[in-house]
Order: structure tokens, then sequence, then C-alpha cells
């Protein structure tokens, strides 16, 4: 009974100590803010924030301000933000800071009947760099 009791108690732990991956502050730091690109006729603009307690960062693409923005989680894997792909929501996605600049890169994802993610490699990745903008709009 003892045994049983142990094994239930061991597994009880394990069920409610949850695992909370603390994300670095120099990545919160180097991707956290407001990010802008302008084109010829247009500016396009996203927003990362890291919420305390999460083990995600939250990216709105606020896009041209002419839709509603749309918000995804971001998982942190090493030095990249990554969004995994969702049918009818989202591609796949990756996000990198270097020198200052955000630079994202977008796979674009083929789904079967089924709902099933098909691996193609044949498509081109599509990348899009970001300035950090200093003040709010």
């Amino acid at each position: 009974m003892k045994k049983l009791y142990l094994i239930l108690l061991f597994m009880l732990t394990g069920i409610f100590h949850a695992q909370i991956h603390n994300i670095p502050q120099s990545t919160k730091d180097a991707f956290k803010g407001h990010w802008i690109y302008k084109a010829k006729y247009f500016t396009n603009s996203v927003a990362i924030d890291f919420e305390p307690g999460n083990n995600f960062a939250t990216f709105r693409d606020i896009g041209t301000g002419e839709a509603p923005p749309l918000t995804l989680q971001a998982m942190v894997k090493g030095k990249l933000l990554i969004i995994p792909a969702k049918q009818h929501q989202n591609d796949y996605i990756e996000l990198e800071v270097i020198k200052g600049k955000l630079h994202l890169r977008v796979k674009q994802v083929t789904w079967d009947k089924q709902g099933n993610m098909i691996n193609n490699n044949s498509t081109p990745e599509e990348k899009t760099v970001f300035k950090r903008r200093t003040s709010k709009i």
C-alpha cells in the first residue's frame, strides 16, 4: 500500500509541477518593441512583446492599419522566434534580429485535403527586413 501511495504521489507531483522555461533577458531586449518596414507606397508594422510568466512571445502583425491586427504566439528557439504554420491562419514564420534589424522569413506551407502539412522544399522563402521604431505613432 505504501508503494502505491508513493507511486501516486510521484506521478501527481510530475503533473502539477509545470516547467516554465525562462526566456533570457537578452532575447527579450533584442526582439521586444515596434518594428516597421517602409516601402514606396505603404508602411508595414509589427509589435513583439513578452508577457511575464509566459514562455512565448506575442507577435502582433499590425500591417498597414487598414485591417485589424493579427496576433500570434511565437516560441523561442535559440536566437530565433518561431511561429509554426496553422491551416487557414498563417504560414511558417521565423524571426531573427541581425545587427539591430528584424529579419522576418516566411515559408509558404501547402496542406492536403485531410489537413496535413505537405513538406514542400521547392517553395521560395520570402524575407522582409524591419527597422525598430523608436517612437509610437
